[in-house]
């Protein structure tokens, strides 16, 4: 099992400036100070700061890290509007204190090896800066 999430979050993070920039909904997107739906037990909260959450097993239907961190990548880093994606993702990041990072969510079975994070989406995601965390386990026999 295998998945990935882009997220961006900071105090004054507008959500829908990165969906218009990006171009895709996100799975979860609060501002500062709105109620949302935390999850059944949790209920409805407020959101200590904003979030836009993009999680890749919604649209990856893969078992295989690489898949899920490359369609993250190339919401941001593919195609012709490239730079102007960028551009606007540096300016609202500098402007209102943002950050993002991407997480990596790896369950392998017994005797797999975890896997690596290609070097080219890591150099790619430093562009942004976007930084990387992994959570990687295998399951036990």
């Amino acid at each position: 099992m295998a998945f990935a999430t882009l997220r961006f979050c900071g105090d004054g993070l507008d959500p829908d400036r990165i969906t218009a920039i990006l171009g895709v909904q996100p799975t979860k997107a609060y501002r500062k100070g709105e109620r949302y739906l935390a999850g059944p037990r949790a209920g409805h909260v407020t959101g200590r700061t904003g979030v836009w959450v993009l999680a890749s097993d919604s649209v990856v239907d893969s078992a295989e890290l690489d898949p899920h961190l490359e369609h993250l990548a190339n919401l941001i880093f593919a195609g012709p509007a490239r730079e102007k994606r960028l551009k606007q993702l540096h300016e609202l990041m500098s402007r209102n204190g943002v950050k993002a990072d991407v997480s990596c969510f790896w369950r392998g079975d017994p005797g797999t090896r975890p896997p690596l994070v290609p070097e080219d989406v890591i150099s790619s995601f430093r562009e942004l800066p976007v930084k990387i965390e992994t959570d990687f386990e295998v399951n036990e026999a």
